[in-house]
């Protein structure tokens, strides 16, 4: 018989288990997204942080040092509605990649209300491939476990390639939340000297993937030789901005 080790995140759930039930009868929340999302960050300090942080300042993950001649990436689109609002906001140009056809199909109709947004239909990663991944709206990944949801086929391209298809030297704003593939994909930005050609970040790590605390490290260490961290709510939201040259 092999014996298998949990993870760091594995041993984490089951210890504050009983903590998760208490805060899960303390709260009540009615069920929607409020409740899922507390359930998956398993009513961590950092997510109630994160809540306070955006009931202070709705506008958080939307304020960034971006013009009108500004690019920007939106991996991990999902219906489009972060591309929209920093478009409005802004008039920059968003690029948004979306792999998931049926999230794609609301993307595409809210790209068509706004000629800043550009939507790709499919995802940005370390390389280019065709996989499988599970659609679950707004937690859609290619590393689900999930068998009781549909999946499809989607194409994933190497972002190395996705760089050169825009043409430009930097990118002013990044959005990051690809439900676990944001770690291959940030290591091949390291390999290929694109991480430090982004002038803002704003990157949701995610806990449960095999090995995300040590390669979360890695990336921060890299980031940290040309960027200034922000903000963090840890495993929730990041955000990373380019030094100044005299800093």
């Amino acid at each position: 018989m092999i014996l298998t080790i949990p993870s760091l995140y594995q041993f984490k759930k089951a210890v504050l288990y009983p903590r998760k039930l208490y805060m899960r009868h303390k709260e009540k929340f009615e069920p929607g997204f409020l409740q899922k999302a507390m359930e998956l960050h398993y009513y961590r300090p950092a997510f109630y942080r994160w809540c306070g942080a955006v009931g202070a300042n709705p506008h958080l993950l939307y304020q960034a040092n971006i013009s009108a001649d500004s690019v920007v990436i939106d991996a991990g689109a999902y219906i489009g509605e972060w591309a929209q609002d920093i478009a409005a906001r802004y008039n920059a140009t968003v690029h948004a990649y979306e792999p998931d056809p049926r999230n794609f199909k609301l993307l595409k109709e809210r790209s068509q209300h706004s000629s800043q947004i550009i939507a790709h239909e499919f995802g940005v990663g370390e390389r280019g491939e065709s996989i499988r991944m599970a659609l679950e709206f707004l937690g859609s990944s290619m590393f689900s476990k999930n068998n009781t949801v549909p999946t499809a086929q989607v194409e994933i391209r190497d972002i190395v390639d996705v760089w050169q298809s825009l043409g430009r030297e930097r990118i002013a704003l990044m959005k990051i939340n690809i439900e676990g593939a944001e770690f291959p994909l940030l290591e091949r930005m390291i390999e290929t000297n694109l991480l430090e050609k982004v002038d803002c970040y704003l990157i949701q790590f995610h806990e449960w993937h095999p090995g995300a605390y040590r390669r979360r490290r890695r990336i921060r260490k890299a980031l940290s030789n040309t960027h200034q961290l922000e903000w963090d709510y840890h495993f929730v939201w990041e955000k990373w901005v380019k030094r100044m040259k005299n800093d």
